[in-house]
């Protein structure tokens, strides 16, 4: 299902939506608040040190800012990727109530959605790598689920995971904070 790549991976930073807990959706153009830009700047440094290639971003506008504010210093070409957007709350409420192994008994909606995040993470792989994708919490817990990695699904925001295989064939995800 997924490229057997390495890859790194960031969710945005917080949006006034992730602090209220709201269960909406969030508008396209959501930026991010005060401390999602400082979450973003306080991994910054981090992400400087990966040896980044090439960077994949959902369109976006928290993606877009995180990515802004977290890449700044890398040489590495980058790539809006359409299939890297969010899901719908519908959605997103669906499948982590399914919890692990979730493609085995997701409804369609869930399925499409965990389908098309593959589909961006594949078109993100093609790249040269290692690649970065700065995304959303609902594209983690999709690939994460269609990996099945021993790895909490729900990541906070702006948490850098770093995503690779064992000897063994099995994925592996790992915090870098």
């Amino acid at each position: 299902m997924l490229l057997r790549k390495e890859f790194y991976f960031v969710r945005h930073g917080q949006t006034a939506y992730n602090a209220s807990g709201t269960k909406e959706d969030h508008p396209p153009h959501t930026p991010l608040n005060e401390v999602g830009r400082s979450q973003a700047e306080t991994i910054e440094p981090l992400i400087a040190t990966l040896p980044v290639k090439t960077i994949c971003c959902s369109p976006l506008a928290r993606a877009q800012e995180t990515k802004s504010l977290i890449t700044h210093r890398l040489d590495a070409v980058h790539f809006e990727i359409e299939d890297l957007t969010e899901c719908d709350s519908y959605t997103w409420e669906t499948m982590t109530n399914l919890g692990p192994g979730a493609h085995g008994r997701a409804v369609d909606p869930v399925l499409s959605f965990m389908y098309r995040a593959a589909k961006g993470v594949n078109l993100a792989l093609l790249q040269p790598g290692p690649v970065l994708i700065v995304a959303h919490g609902g594209v983690h817990w999709a690939i994460c689920c269609l990996m099945d990695v021993e790895h909490e699904w729900a990541i906070d925001n702006c948490v850098p995971v770093h995503f690779t295989i064992e000897t063994s064939g099995q994925w592996r995800a790992k915090k870098l904070t």
